[in-house]
């Protein structure tokens, strides 16, 4: 019972927080579509709902969530092949990328390696399994890139159109929500006593990097760039603590 009521207040809050922060904006902003921060509010329910279902039992055996990363991935396809709100395009679904973006990439790639690898040895143990690494290599971009910076992206900026171009990006109210929203994502958590805490280094570390893939998605008209800077982030730790 604790675990479902865990699961249900991680859910609210987020949904809370998410709606709150949109109808703010309304208040500051221009605003069109307002329809869809009905559509959106679903869609961002579903995708941490998702996280939650039991593993299947041929699953059990693994430590990390794959089930629920792959399910996040699954209802983003499902959603802009079948519901009309948004196109591939508008949601970055696309393969022809800017090539503008691959200078910004590499450097921005360059500063959040060197970071990591500059303090591996302040942080706690990292898992060093095979499982952990392919993990990191391939889940974490592909699961929350398609949602954070492709769809919830894509609608926000359909309901706040004001947008101005920031290092030949356009960046918009509705990056900020997302970026903020993506934050508060890996900040949230319950500790040992079930009581909700709210990890501030946490938020604002993984704010800059929602930045960072922002940014990314938005200059290169595709979210391909932000998935392979969030897998290589991810996956740059354990590498370095095979070799370390």
């Amino acid at each position: 019972m604790t675990e479902i009521l865990q699961t249900l207040a991680t859910v609210g809050i987020h949904l809370g927080i998410s709606i709150l922060l949109c109808l703010i904006a309304m208040l500051f902003t221009k605003s069109e579509k307002r329809q869809l921060l009905f559509v959106f509010s679903i869609f961002f329910l579903s995708t941490i709902a998702i996280l939650f279902i039991p593993n299947l039992p041929i699953l059990d055996k693994l430590n990390w969530n794959w089930q629920g990363k792959f399910l996040s991935f699954a209802v983003a396809i499902l959603f802009i092949y079948l519901f009309p709100y948004l196109t591939k395009e508008q949601a970055g679904f696309a393969f022809k990328i800017n090539k503008s973006v691959w200078l910004p990439f590499i450097i921005l790639t360059a500063i959040s390696l060197g970071w990591n690898f500059f303090h591996i040895n302040t942080l706690q143990e990292i898992d060093k399994s095979k499982e952990y690494l392919l993990f990191q290599l391939t889940m974490p971009g592909i699961s929350e890139e398609p949602i954070f910076r492709g769809i919830l992206l894509g609608l926000l900026n359909l309901i706040f159109v004001t947008r101005r171009k920031i290092l030949g990006a356009n960046i918009g109210i509705g990056a900020l929500i997302q970026i903020i929203l993506f934050g508060i994502g890996h900040a949230i958590y319950f500790d040992e006593k079930q009581h909700i805490q709210f990890y501030m280094e946490g938020f604002i570390f993984t704010f800059i990097l929602g930045v960072f893939m922002t940014y990314l998605r938005e200059k290169g008209e595709s979210i391909i760039p932000a998935i392979l800077f969030h897998n290589i982030f991810n996956a740059s730790l354990p590498l370095a603590r095979l070799f370390i």
